[in-house]
């Protein structure tokens, strides 16, 4: 289906066609009218969401979070469309009811059009900055095309103890949040910076200055732009965000994996330092000193001065990522790239534990590979490490930032989602199972390979569940989906 291709989601009791959708579909697109259960497992790439077609707040906010394609939510009163404007993302659009036909295919050609914008895709969902992507790539480039005696420097920047204040408020205050860092952030710099989210909690700036001085105060001053009361009306009260941030000098010859390590060095030293402060990679006991020092033979009585220090920071970097190099394969499925069963089994007793005393909800779900031991007999077992390899990717690919995947074993996968209703699980998964059937696995020889996914989902109930207990409703779950036919997902039964 093409981009003008749109789901019109409709009460499940719907008795006749929406009069809106009709005047749509004269105008020259195709609409298909959908619950909104079933709208998930439609291959549209674009939505219409009438907030009249919903029960009530709840599942409004359900259903504004809980799909990835751009919506346009036709909000019915001012208080759906409140509730719309702060759980859509900037992928969205919200308008008020009544629209005349002509405008609701504005707006919609407007979602179009957005879509098709390359430097939109490049765009962080949640903050609008650049994503990991798109600074990689700006980053890349000014590396190529420095010149002798520019000043640029590269900070990278964690906001502290952030995942203490989605627990406490949630995430759709998180989301606030990030947007409000990234607003200070940008405020706060200059047209010729670049500044972008890599994930989660963590941003990157890219900055260039007439001299080292001014790169290094102008970093500080970012710094403390964070620490100023940011509002939350729905928590009654402020917040005041702090960060901890390493930053780098470029030179022409670094690469971008090179300096990106070096300030995530820096970025781990202040935590370790205390938090809420900045450190530079190329600091020595003697204050700020240029990376070029120990090619500089001109100032060989300070190099001496400071070798010591630098070597013995050096040695600690390495050693710091040594140490999270051999964690990171102690909690890393090997061949797929997910967490294994060792990280699975550990996390999954926190949150648990976690949901039990925060009274949210939390899902599981179990993901077997239908027939995979006819793939690996029919293609080989290094076509089966391919599928493996790539459904690990879409699986990944298509649950939220606070939603993880861990590999349980063989050809099982495991996705736990916190604060998740039953409904939404589901149409997570949904989503997984038709992203899965409908891409194109190959073997090796080039011959594609037809996969699909049985999956179960199950849901913790307060205070009597266990995370053995969880799995194993899960897996009970799944059982009865292969049962069924297979490529399903199936919902399991409460804790008894």
């Amino acid at each position: 289906m093409g981009p003008e291709t749109i789901v019109w989601i409709v009460p499940d009791d719907a008795s006749q066609a929406d009069i809106a959708a009709a005047d749509l579909r004269k105008a020259g697109y195709t609409v298909v009218e959908q619950s909104l259960a079933a709208a998930s497992r439609l291959a549209a790439d674009l939505r219409v969401l009438p907030t009249a077609s919903l029960a009530d707040e709840a599942t409004l906010r359900l259903a504004c979070a809980a799909d990835r394609r751009p919506t346009l939510v036709l909000a019915h009163d001012e208080a759906a469309e409140a509730v719309a404007l702060e759980v859509c993302d900037l992928r969205d659009e919200v308008v008020r009811l009544p629209q005349a036909p002509q405008h609701v295919a504005a707006r919609l050609e407007r979602l179009i059009r957005r879509e098709r914008d390359s430097a939109w895709l490049h765009r962080d969902a949640v903050t609008g900055l650049l994503n990991r992507r798109a600074f990689g790539l700006r980053l890349r480039k000014v590396l190529e095309e420095m010149l002798p005696g520019e000043v640029r420097g590269l900070v990278r920047l964690d906001l502290d103890r952030f995942r203490l204040l989605n627990d406490e408020f949630g995430h759709a205050v998180g989301d606030q949040l990030l947007r409000s860092a990234a607003e200070l952030l940008a405020a706060g710099a200059s047209p010729e910076d670049s500044i972008g989210r890599v994930g989660g909690d963590e941003f990157v700036l890219l900055l260039s200055r007439y001299d080292l001085q001014t790169l290094v105060n102008d970093a500080h001053a970012l710094l403390k732009r964070l620490s100023v009361p940011i509002e939350v009306p729905s928590a009654g009260r402020s917040v005041v965000l702090t960060a901890s941030a390493g930053m780098t000098v470029l030179r022409p010859h670094f690469t971008e994996s090179e300096v990106m390590r070096q300030a995530d060095a820096a970025m781990y030293e202040a935590k370790g330092a205390g938090r809420n402060r900045l450190m530079c990679f190329e600091t020595a006991a003697g204050g700020y000193v240029a990376p070029d020092i120990d090619a500089d033979l001109d100032r060989f009585n300070e190099v001496t001065k400071v070798f010591s220090d630098r070597l013995a920071r050096i040695v600690g970097d390495m050693g710091r990522r040594l140490v999270e190099g051999a964690r990171r394969q102690a909690l890393q499925d090997a061949l797929t790239g997910a967490h294994n069963r060792r990280y699975f089994d550990e996390r999954l007793a926190r949150e648990v534990s976690q949901a039990h005393r925060s009274g949210r909800p939390l899902a599981l779900a179990l993901l077997d590979i239908d027939d995979f031991h006819g793939i690996n007999a029919n293609f080989g077992w290094p076509s089966g490490d391919g599928v493996l390899r790539e459904f690990a990717a879409l699986a990944g690919g298509n649950v939220r930032l606070v939603d993880w995947l861990a590999r349980y074993g063989g050809e099982e996968f495991c996705v736990v989602l916190p604060d998740t209703t039953a409904e939404a699980a589901v149409s997570v998964m949904e989503r997984i199972r038709a992203a899965v059937g409908g891409h194109r696995f190959e073997a090796t020889d080039g011959r594609p390979v037809s996969v699909t996914v049985s999956v179960g989902v199950a849901m913790t109930a307060p205070g009597d569940d266990s995370p053995v207990a969880l799995v194993d409703r899960a897996g009970r779950a799944c059982l009865r989906a292969k049962a069924a036919g297979k490529n399903r997902v199936v919902l399991g039964d409460a804790a008894a």
